[in-house]
């Protein structure tokens, strides 16, 4: 067991959230993997005297991996130092059997529940693939799996600790450090100190309209306020025990030129590539459920532009927004006949989430839908309630955007192929996600992730296919 110490802070409003998600087994991690292809001997002893090698730096960068959290059944939980971490507990080394995928080891990692009781709230896998020829210049992929609980780092967090773990690896190498033979556990930095949480660092305002409004959706008897208007959301929200905490991952992967092809289709109709996404997924989801009479999407993005906070930290500092789309907003998209209406239809698409965008953007931090947190007291019972309800949202789609580095930066022999983005089951969120993320002039990576049984597979069947297809349509309907 690793030996803890001083407490460093208590655990913020939006942290709260992922306590008591662990509380309930509801919740519990996110996954950002990066794939390289390395023309080396891949021996597993220097492998993981070399990652072991890391750690060090790493908590010194990151202060989050040096902590766990206590009294997650109380509303006031605290961040603890861990003086001292095992390294079995952070790093482990294996291989891919030949006809195992990456997706379902993913799967596997997603369904492990934290041992929280002291323990580091992160875990670094480093898989092999078997060796592609014995003539080791072809190359054997190696994937690097950071797997960390939620409330320690968003999904930015997990590209921020990449690129921390390229920079160690990059002074092993500089340095020609002599591998010692791996320690079993490891001190932590005795400054470690925490970057406060949002509500320490900003302001989020609320209008009086704003905060009616969700009172009165959240608590004003339907017949005054009225129905809304039917949501397809999947499965309603089921106890474990009826729906138990299975993960499924699919991953799509569109390669460099397709990539290349969709930025400019999205420049020339000044739309973002998360809109162009959003509008696939959109278009994909009203063709495979034509009797659907409502979407509503849940938009991640973050708040370290109004915190102050750097791009290279790991914090939680993520907020959402909704968009809606309704019965005949969804009509018009199924009444393409051809894929020059299909086209036509994808840039409204994207145009009008482009737009709710920009807005949210603009008024941000101003009625944000963190700012309402202070008015949840008991975030388990917060959860507890919706057991048996619908869910409130359909999907939620976040793109960590572009991973940027290059060659120079790698270790000798390896090449970045890709990386992937996941979050695993969601028993009280949305039907499923859909996670993004690319490499700089390389492909893009797109993961749906969904709960075993609350999503049927033919549609994520034709998810995939969508995204999968996406530039070849854009190609196919541009004029001569």
């Amino acid at each position: 067991m690793s030996a803890t110490s001083d407490v460093l802070r208590p655990v913020g409003m939006l942290e709260k959230l992922y306590t008591a998600r662990q509380v309930l087994g509801i919740y519990n991690s996110v996954i950002v993997t990066a794939t390289y292809t390395v023309r080396s001997e891949l021996e597993a002893t220097s492998l993981y005297s070399i990652f072991c090698a890391t750690i060090f730096g790493l908590l010194y960068r990151h202060p989050s991996l040096c902590c766990y959290f206590e009294g997650a059944d109380t509303l006031e939980p605290k961040f603890r130092r861990l003086d001292t971490i095992q390294v079995k507990d952070v790093l482990q080394l294996l291989d891919l059997e030949k006809r195992e995928s990456l997706a379902q080891k993913l799967q596997e990692f997603h369904d492990q529940q934290w041992p929280i009781e002291r323990k580091p709230l992160w875990k670094l896998v480093v898989m092999r693939e078997p060796q592609i020829a014995s003539d080791t210049s072809i190359g054997s992929k190696l994937h690097i799996a950071f797997i960390y609980h939620h409330v320690i780092g968003d999904g930015l967090s997990g590209t921020a600790f990449h690129m921390s773990l390229l920079r160690e690896l990059e002074d092993i190498e500089q340095t020609s450090q002599d591998l010692q033979e791996a320690p079993k556990a490891i001190d932590t930095p005795v400054s470690t100190s925490l970057i406060e949480p949002i509500e320490k660092l900003t302001v989020l305002p609320l209008s009086w309209l704003f905060l009616i409004k969700q009172v009165v959706q959240e608590y004003a008897p339907r017949w005054l306020i009225g129905a809304p208007s039917p949501l397809w959301a999947g499965l309603p929200i089921q106890t474990l025990d009826k729906c138990p905490f299975r993960s499924r991952v699919r991953i799509v992967t569109i390669q460099a030129d397709g990539v290349e092809s969709l930025l400019e289709e999205g420049k020339k109709h000044s739309v973002t590539l998360t809109s162009l996404l959003t509008a696939a997924l959109v278009s994909a989801l009203a063709d495979a459920l034509p009797g659907a009479p409502r979407f509503l999407g849940m938009t991640p993005y973050t708040l370290r532009r109004v915190t102050g906070t750097s791009m290279d930290n790991m914090v939680n500092q993520t907020s959402s927004f909704e968009t809606s789309y309704q019965a005949n907003f969804l009509n018009r998209i199924r009444k393409a006949s051809n894929a020059k209406e299909r086209v036509e239809s994808l840039w409204n698409t994207a145009g009008y989430f482009h737009a709710q965008m920009q807005d949210e953007l603009a008024r941000c931090p101003l009625d944000n839908l963190v700012g309402l947190l202070p008015y949840v007291f008991d975030h388990i019972k917060y959860y507890q309630k919706k057991i048996g309800k619908a869910r409130e949202a359909t999907w939620e789609l976040s793109n960590l955007g572009v991973f940027r580095t290059t060659q120079e930066s790698l270790p000798g022999s390896w090449r970045l192929e890709n990386m992937t983005f996941t979050q695993g089951a969601q028993p009280v969120g949305p039907a499923f996600a859909v996670n993004c993320v690319s490499v700089q002039g390389g492909p893009l990576t797109i993961a749906i992730t969904w709960q075993d049984s609350v999503v049927h597979e033919d549609i994520i069947d034709a998810l995939a296919h969508d995204f999968a297809d996406l530039p070849r349509l854009l190609q196919h309907a541009r004029p001569i």
